[in-house]
């Protein structure tokens, strides 16, 4: 469900849970006792950033899910029943049998984790703008202020740095994740 809601929607919905007031964060915290354990989620320097780390995780753990899923289901029952034959336990058929017939799907969702952290932008613009101060500003809420600043030539050198340390990463992140599939 989260992966199909737009994330105005899914911004809207967490603004009103992370309400300081009345928000269903604060409010079950108070109900259970911890009324010391509320905060201002968003409006906080030590918990915006991580209150948007929340959302944008919470929005993307279906989708690498169903990867990691669909890896796991696509390893043969038959190594396992032959790690059973042979006396293995569970941490040696998750070391020598799932982690690395697994490999493929863990670079697929290291890569895809790496490559949309660097570019999140709408999470962060629904719910802080970058704020407060800059908490939570990154790469492409500066690149949206020089743009709306008419700084092209800023936005555009940020946005080219941007695409460079993606690529790089995204390169290194398959390279190393290869060789530890092959060997």
């Amino acid at each position: 469900m989260p992966s199909v809601i737009p994330m105005l929607v899914v911004g809207i919905i967490f603004k009103s849970i992370y309400e300081p007031q009345h928000g269903l964060i604060n409010e079950a915290l108070r109900a259970i006792g911890l009324s010391s354990w509320t905060q201002h989620w968003l409006s906080d320097v030590r918990w915006a950033f991580k209150s948007v780390i929340a959302v944008d995780v919470w929005k993307g753990a279906g989708y690498i899910m169903v990867i990691l899923l669909a890896g796991l289901q696509a390893i043969s029952s038959s190594y396992y029943e032959a790690a059973d034959i042979d006396g293995a336990g569970f941490w040696k058929k998750l070391r020598y049998i799932t982690l690395p017939l697994l490999m493929p799907s863990l670079t697929v969702t290291t890569v895809l984790n790496l490559l949309y952290g660097l570019k999140i932008f709408d999470t962060v613009y629904v719910l802080t703008n970058g704020g407060p101060g800059y908490a939570t500003d990154v790469v492409y809420t500066q690149v949206f202020s020089q743009f709306s600043l008419g700084s092209y030539g800023v936005g555009t050198a940020l946005i080219t740095v941007l695409f460079v340390i993606m690529t790089l990463m995204g390169f290194f992140a398959v390279k190393l994740m290869s060789r530890e599939e092959q060997g």
